[in-house]
């Protein structure tokens, strides 16, 4: 079953599912969002989680690949009148040109994504020379010990549920194509936010061929 499959058979479902989580990623995902402004590109804004913390000035575009999840998305923002749009879209394959958004946020996604260093570059490619991006991720924890005995065993069950890699070092990858500002760490560094800046004279990646 393909990603998009698992996620769309669990989209009316999800935000029960992630109920039990919710006081420990709902404090994070309101600090995430208060580095936005401007223009705002979310990748992977999924159900839209984190709707309701935007500001009422920023012009949003959401974008994820299930079309169930963004249903949900959208309602949400119509209560929350939100000047927000949504598209059905692949962080790895972005349809928006060069230099489109003042910032991008990605929520909980790179431990989802097929090809991690695509999805960058794309972010980097749409983002304004030194705009920022925002990315509050799962992460490999700073603990070898923790890693070891709570991420290792989930690695293989979260992988055949939700495609969902909890040992993934997107800190260092995303430090590899943009100019970190600040990075905070939660749980031992389980969850990392990463507020950073695409450099203001970048080389920028070429969209991928239709």
């Amino acid at each position: 079953m393909s990603f998009r499959e698992k996620y769309s058979r669990i989209a009316r479902h999800y935000e029960t599912l992630e109920k039990p989580l919710d006081r420990f990623f709902c404090p994070l995902r309101k600090r995430a969002v208060s580095f936005v402004a401007g223009r705002t590109l979310e990748v992977g804004v999924g159900v839209g989680k984190t709707l309701r913390y935007y500001p009422k000035d920023v012009e949003l575009c959401g974008i994820d690949a299930v079309p169930e999840a963004l249903e949900i998305a959208r309602e949400k923002a119509r209560k929350l009148n939100l000047n927000a749009c949504f598209e059905v879209a692949d962080v790895e394959k972005l349809p928006f040109p060069d230099n489109s958004f003042d910032t991008v946020l990605s929520s909980f996604v790179f431990c989802t994504v097929p090809s991690p260093e695509k999805g960058m570059k794309e972010i980097l490619r749409v983002l304004k020379p030194g705009g920022r991006a925002v990315f509050l991720e799962h992460t490999k924890s700073d603990s070898v010990l923790l890693n070891y005995l709570f991420l290792l065993p989930l690695k293989l069950p979260l992988r055949l549920l939700l495609d969902d890699d909890p040992l993934r070092e997107t800190h260092k990858l995303v430090s590899k194509h943009f100019e970190i500002e600040r990075e905070e760490r939660y749980y031992r560094g389980i969850v990392r936010l990463i507020v950073a800046r695409k450099p203001a004279e970048s080389k920028t990646f070429k969209a991928p061929s239709p």
